[in-house]
């Protein structure tokens, strides 16, 4: 039975019911992201502003604050009641990769905080924060795990979310959202204008759409494509909820493996 590889691309073609069993389809879970947090070293908050530190082999207890460039956090974990738990403020080019992050006590408002600028995150399992990975310009976000979002009755949670940007890709992630807010990928311009934006090979369930593409006052979203997801069926109200025009090509849905339409 084909199957995504681990660098994305081509999800299942029929029904294998990957929702219930993402590693069984080649998509990300607990198994292939994150960090075996029981292994490494403890260690408090830690501050980063030496250009080209590595970040690696702890348990984090607090958060961790990005203000350099060329910066890695590898085989990390990061238990945090901050409202972000990683935080990348100024410089460039940061990777965070094989980590887990985990919001603790309701204060987490979004796991990965990349403002600086140019963000590679890869193999991350995130949980217990209203939202997974906010995106602004030039992130990439692949072959992650985003799942058990913190949820209340004022809540707003996304898997994803980028509300002014471009250059952004979301690729070969298990991102699920089982709630009736709000989506599992949002692409919005609510404060300034997005574009270029790749979603494909993702494994997607939940939201009120599973996939958000709309104008939050700053114009329509442009170059959007959605190409090759699995989409599992706890939408609310649909798969996609789209301003303008979005490439919608090769997605399939998951109980039954046949094409979906936006």
């Amino acid at each position: 039975m084909p199957s995504p590889s681990a660098g994305g691309g081509s999800p299942v073609t029929r029904h294998t019911d990957c929702v219930a069993s993402p590693h069984a389809c080649g998509f990300p879970d607990a198994t292939n992201t994150g960090a075996d947090c029981s292994s490494l070293a403890p260690s408090g908050s830690i501050t980063v502003t030496t250009s080209g530190a590595v970040v690696e082999g702890k348990n984090i207890s607090g958060s961790i604050i990005v203000q350099a460039s060329n910066v890695v956090i590898r085989n990390d974990c990061v238990t945090s009641s901050d409202i972000y738990p990683v935080r990348f403020v100024s410089g460039s080019n940061l990777t965070v990769e094989d980590t887990t992050i985990t919001g603790t006590g309701g204060g987490c408002s979004r796991a990965v905080e990349p403002a600086g600028g140019a963000t590679t995150m890869d193999r991350l399992n995130i949980s217990g924060c209203e939202d997974g990975v906010q995106m602004y310009d030039h992130d990439v976000l692949e072959n992650s795990y985003i799942h058990d979002l913190a949820f209340t009755s004022s809540s707003h949670n996304d898997g994803v979310q980028q509300n002014g940007g471009s250059d952004d890709v979301v690729r070969h992630n298990t991102i699920f959202n089982p709630h009736n807010q709000t989506s599992c990928v949002n692409f919005t311009t609510d404060f300034g204008g997005i574009s270029d934006i790749t979603i494909t090979g993702n494994l997607l369930n939940g939201g009120n759409y599973t996939v958000y593409s709309r104008s939050g006052g700053n114009g329509d979203p442009s170059g959007v494509s959605v190409t090759g997801n699995h989409f599992g069926r706890a939408d609310v109200y649909g798969l996609l909820s789209a301003d303008g025009s979005v490439a919608w090509s090769g997605n399939v849905s998951d109980s039954t493996g046949q094409t979906v339409g936006q």
